[in-house]
């Protein structure tokens, strides 16, 4: 429970007749007589149940502390003295709570021994009347003194029943924490405490102390209401006794943890202006507060050019130092001198791309992304939205760890067959990704092999998977070539592709030969052929080619085609032509059947003939091929053995 409330309408004390608690411990405190910082205790109510109470300011100076209290509180103590009525640090608190998302509350209308029956019954209907265009429309109102103690077993009463009402919150995976006190303990080191976000967290965990690259911490002990507890969960006001961290870590704003979350320094909201407040144009400085974080900011408006008062819009925050924000958070925007309260929302995208033009498409995707937070929409838009964000397939993993839910419920949502992503099979894991990026995909698959026939037309061959995985920019995604294999795959069987051998080409793609190619093609064959049992030369070939007004580029289309057609055999860049391999392959695989040691190098060399650099990259050939093997005798070959694949090619017989 967190109270609210205009300056010195009694809520410290109020606090204090219910809990005997005194929550102004500060100096200063004590000498203005308002309270300055956040104070903490808690009730015992007559169920056995205990709640965490939080004193906020109610002085206009400290309504940034007020916010950092009212986080993750479920309901609010409005205080209101009767003797004074409504006033304005009261309507800035009550919009605050509705900023804030906060829709329970009791009033208790404190003073009430200071006016008769009357002014008291005025006071409630004047209440009453305002708090009807408010979250806390039909809250309970209760007299009560805080010098003679009535009203207090009724106030009580309604609180117990109230907490009552409070749906039981899901605790979730993640624990995070926003720190709204450090301070140290003799023999036990640094202690901090706040209200537990989400989450939980245990003795010994380990745990994040966030924004920053900071080292690992460890919670050694947690209490709860002042007494030592083994976790603390979603919802929980504690105090955490944290070993490895040092005040000076230590700044406004930040939170612990139970993992390393990304800082940001913009993220897409969605806002409201409270009704008393200037319009904003498309872009305004503002003063933004979550929590216990603060920083000056820059609102940009994307779904209208203003915004004016009692009016929402979805905005891009740019925020002047790093946060540690989440989708749903909800914060507070003030003015650029923090002195006025504009309104709240909540984050759509703590993480989005920089929106430099509000087009149509991108207000109807955040849109649904704020639809979908609100509850409005279903977790598998969630999903959906999350993989749009970025042009690459994902493992179930990733999503689950971005959208912070279970991978339980995620691999329920992916069976269902959602609309919005596909889900692919591979050996090692699932893949997700958008339907349109799947769209995409495949048409830079037809685009690439589409350039790559255009630039090559006689080759009757495409490209293989790894090179067109290269092409797709996938190389450093985790399930990059597991998908592209998959989309690959998928296209051949919805007939947009063919797979001939190891490549893919275009369906029904043929090469195209004219007459001057099918010339230089000869021409070079016979060039290659020329050379008989020595190794071809590229480089003279590429001299005399030039001398034919056949250009390196058309050459080497050439030499592909040659290869593709058998002509041809490459190891590496260099190549023999097949009739000259199928002169001495015969012999020389069937005289290595009858030598079950194998040949020497002599006598490799005379059985075979040609030039040094000729069997050498013949023997490179066959040894690619898995014909043949060389034994080595430190570094030098002595000896060529058959393969049994050789063996098999000897006895059927080589045409």
């Amino acid at each position: 429970m967190g109270t609210a409330g205009h300056v010195d309408h009694g809520k410290t004390s109020l606090v204090k007749a219910l809990t005997n608690i005194d929550c102004d411990t500060h100096k200063e405190e004590k000498a203005r007589g308002i309270t300055i910082n956040l104070g903490f205790s808690y009730l015992d109510l007559p169920n056995g149940d205990s709640i965490g109470i939080v004193d906020v300011p109610g002085h206009k100076d400290f309504i940034n502390t007020m916010v950092g209290g009212a986080c993750g509180i479920d309901f609010v103590l409005l205080v209101i003295a009767a003797d004074s009525g409504i006033m304005p640090q009261t309507i800035e608190h009550i919009n605050i709570i509705s900023a804030l998302g906060i829709s329970r509350g009791v009033v208790a209308l404190t003073k009430i021994d200071l006016v008769d029956d009357e002014l008291a019954e005025m006071a409630r209907d004047e209440i009453a009347d305002y708090l009807e265009k408010t979250t806390l429309k039909g809250a309970p109102i209760v007299g009560f003194s805080a010098v003679s103690g009535m009203g207090k077993e009724e106030l009580i009463a309604t609180i117990e029943q109230l907490c009552a009402d409070v749906p039981t919150k899901e605790t979730g995976e993640l624990f995070r924490m926003y720190i709204d006190r450090i301070f140290t303990v003799k023999g036990f080191g640094s202690v901090v405490t706040g209200s537990v976000l989400s989450g939980s967290v245990a003795k010994e965990q380990e745990v994040f102390l966030l924004p920053g690259d900071n080292p690992k911490l460890r919670v050694r002990s947690i209490e709860r209401h002042a007494k030592p507890v083994e976790t603390a969960i979603v919802g929980d006001r504690a105090a955490i006794n944290l070993i490895g961290l040092k005040a000076e870590d230590f700044s406004k704003g930040m939170i612990i943890s139970s993992k390393q979350l990304p800082q940001t320094t913009m993220v897409d909201a969605t806002i409201s202006l409270f009704d008393n407040v200037d319009a904003l144009s498309l872009w305004s400085n503002v003063n933004l507060i979550s929590g216990t974080y603060e920083s000056q900011a820059r609102i940009h408006l994307i779904t209208t050019d203003t915004l004016m008062p009692g009016e929402e819009a979805i905005v891009q925050i740019h925020l002047n130092k790093p946060a540690i924000l989440l989708p749903k958070d909800r914060f507070i925007i003030r003015n650029s001198s923090a002195d006025i309260t504009l309104g709240g929302g909540y984050i759509i995208d703590p993480s989005p791309l920089h929106h430099r033009k509000r087009t149509p498409k991108l207000i109807e995707y955040l849109e649904g992304l704020s639809k979908s937070l609100t509850g409005k929409g279903s977790v598998s838009e969630l999903v959906s939205i999350e993989l749009r964000k970025e042009l690459r397939p994902f493992t179930p993993d990733e999503i689950a760890d971005r959208l912070h839910i279970d991978i339980d419920d995620l691999k329920g949502i992916m069976a269902m067959k959602p609309s919005g992503f596909i889900v692919l099979k591979s050996a090692d894991t699932d893949i997700l990704i958008h339907t349109d990026h799947h769209k995409t995909f495949e048409k830079k698959v037809v685009v690439t092999l589409s350039d790559f026939h255009e630039k090559n037309p006689i080759l009757p061959t495409g490209m293989d998977a790894n090179e067109l995985f290269g092409k797709l920019g996938l190389v450093k995604c985790k399930v990059g070539k597991a998908f592209a294999e998959q989309l690959l795959e998928s296209m051949v069987q919805q007939e947009q592709l063919d797979k001939l051998g190891s490549s893919y080409i275009i369906r029904g793609y043929r090469p195209k030969i004219n007459q001057q190619t099918q010339s230089e093609i000869e021409w070079l064959e016979n060039e290659i052929l020329s050379y008989d049992m020595e190794k071809p030369v590229l480089s003279e070939i590429e001299e005399r080619a030039v001398d034919n007004r056949i250009q390196k580029g058309r050459l080497k289309l050439y030499l592909s085609y040659l290869a593709g057609e058998g002509k041809i055999q490459f190891y590496q860049s260099d190549f023999l032509h097949t009739r000259d391999i199928n002169r001495v392959k015969p012999t020389l695989l069937s005289k290595l059947v009858s030598a079950h040691n194998g040949i020497d190098i002599p006598d490799f060399k005379e059985l075979v003939g040609g030039t040094k650099r000729f069997r050498a990259l013949l023997t490179d050939i066959l040894v690619a091929q898995k014909l043949i093997s060389l034994k080595k005798e430190g570094d030098t070959e002595t000896k060529i053995l058959v393969t049994p694949n050789g063996r098999k090619q000897a006895n059927e017989g080589i045409s």
